[in-house]
């Protein structure tokens, strides 16, 4: 399957074509200059726990996330969903869609630019002398998503102290001679197009220490049970732009960034300049464990079980550009980037 007509019919999807007709002659000169941004920056999450005197505080944490049966089964157009169950935990979507189309008998053009990103969000989890239970469970599965189509979004997360995020960029210009009454007229076409797309500078920093030194009850310790499943027929048949992060790993950084440019002049003469731009830089993940080897007592531990599974007929038959993360593993960073140009 060629990629241009694979990514002109996945995006087609989510936005319906225009038709271009007219009983008399169209003006001589068109254009489109357009200017979008997206930003999801700044944000912080702090949470502390724990008592560093004595130690001796517990955290018992059940955490599932579901989505299943038919949930989003046929679903059109842009989809950005959150789902989280996990304590300490932040998930972010960005997405930035630009369409133009331009039609003229002599001369057309379109200028456009666009930009999104996802910067400077920071999450930092500190936990001293505490005890931590956790159970997380994420699934997906049944005929989640099946059949669905045009620019998706997804973040599931049930893993404590994770951040979650996913950015996407599509911009689509469309330039072609003017038609009336079964005739076109000739014309010259002209693109120039600038997209950008970034997931940078955002940190993750989670710590665990043991009490004072001087009390000896202080062993922090964290006993977890994971679990990520993506099964069934989930996204079977689905088309377009995916992007889906799902995390039951503790301590856990999951990116997705996605950059789409498509540029067509049909049957015009004319010169398209593009100028494609994606990056997932600068991001960090910090997880500390510490202990004190002069007392035995205040060692951290961490008893940890993890299971994560593609089954079934999952993404069967699925099609266009689709980046996946699946995570169970503690103190994890996974990271995604795609940039897809197309010239017609």
């Amino acid at each position: 399957m060629k990629k241009s007509a694979l990514l002109v019919s996945a995006i087609s999807l989510a936005f319906a074509g225009s038709a271009f007709a007219w009983s008399t002659p169209p003006a001589v000169h068109a254009s489109s200059d357009k200017t979008t941004t997206g930003k999801v920056s700044g944000n912080s999450l702090n949470t502390f726990s724990g008592n560093s005197q004595y130690g001796n505080s517990q955290t018992n944490i059940g955490s599932d996330a579901a989505i299943n049966g038919s949930a989003f089964r046929n679903a059109a157009g842009v989809i950005s969903g959150n789902q989280n169950s996990g304590a300490n935990s932040e998930a972010s979507n960005q997405t930035n869609i630009q369409v133009n189309t331009v039609a003229g008998v002599l001369d057309t053009s379109a200028k456009t630019n666009g930009s999104g990103e996802v910067g400077s969000n920071t999450a930092e989890v500190g936990t001293i002398g505490a005890t931590i239970n956790y159970d997380g469970n994420s699934y997906m599965g049944d005929n989640a998503f099946s059949y669905a189509s045009g620019i998706i979004s997804v973040n599931q997360n049930s893993g404590a102290n994770s951040l979650l995020q996913n950015q996407t960029n599509v911009q689509v210009n469309q330039l072609s001679q003017a038609c009336a009454n079964g005739y076109c007229f000739g014309g010259t076409a002209y693109s120039s197009a600038a997209l950008k797309g970034t997931v940078k500078g955002n940190s993750l920093t989670v710590y665990t220490n043991p009490s004072n030194y001087y009390y000896y009850n202080g062993k922090p310790m964290t006993n977890y049970n994971a679990n990520a499943t993506i099964n069934g027929a989930a996204f079977s048949n689905a088309s377009g732009i995916i992007s889906a992060s799902q995390n039951s790993g503790a301590n856990s950084l999951l990116q997705n960034q996605t950059v789409v440019q498509v540029s067509t002049l049909g049957k015009s003469t004319g010169h398209l300049s593009d100028t494609l731009g994606g990056a997932v830089t600068g991001n960090m993940l910090k997880v500390t464990a510490t202990g004190n080897p002069s007392n035995p007592y205040q060692f951290t531990q961490t008893n940890y079980a993890a299971n994560a599974t593609i089954g079934g007929t999952a993404f069967s038959n699925a099609a266009g550009v689709i980046s996946v993360n699946q995570n169970t593993g503690a103190n994890s960073m996974l990271q995604n980037q795609t940039s897809i140009q197309v010239n017609k």
